[in-house]
């Protein structure tokens, strides 16, 4: 089977190639083998970007034999601008979550989730999420501290 595409078109399958790519890998430390199909396939990809006018765009890189993006794709990239903002999202998501399930459980009295029904887990949820999103809202980050009374627990 063959694909073709235009040179834009190849240029916004190397921007979500690499967003899927950067998801997968930012995080990690060495290799992920579980994600080596990925990988292969955005080497297949990058393979072609001297056929499809964008040799600038990516280099091989002899020590680790492979193809790597260059600085221009990433300067010229609005990849970057979409990852941005997904991480800024999922902080805020992820925190409000967190502190959420954090009082909810604090106002049931109890260690755990599963020690509660579904029903009142979510009041308590609902409630905590709809808190701390006008916090943020809000307040933004300025009136978060750490609770130094409890720092005896960390040593």
């Amino acid at each position: 089977m063959n694909i073709n595409f235009t040179k834009e078109e190849y240029l916004l399958l190397l921007d979500i190639i690499y967003m899927a790519d950067w998801i997968l890998h930012a995080h990690s430390i060495g290799e992920r083998s579980e994600t080596k199909d990925y990988s292969e396939l955005f080497q297949k990809l990058m393979i072609h970007a001297k056929d499809m006018g964008c040799s600038e765009l990516i280099e091989f890189y002899e020590p680790e034999q492979n193809y790597a993006l260059t600085d221009d794709f990433e300067e010229g990239s609005a990849a970057l601008d979409y990852l941005d903002e997904f991480e800024g999202e999922s902080f805020w998501d992820e925190l409000i979550s967190r502190l959420a399930m954090r009082d909810a459980l604090i106002a049931l009295k109890v260690s755990s989730a599963h020690e509660v029904p579904s029903e009142e887990l979510f009041s308590e949820l609902s409630k905590a999420e709809e808190y701390w999103s006008k916090e943020f809202e809000t307040f933004d980050l300025s009136r978060i501290s750490l609770n130094k009374g409890h720092s005896s627990i960390l040593h």
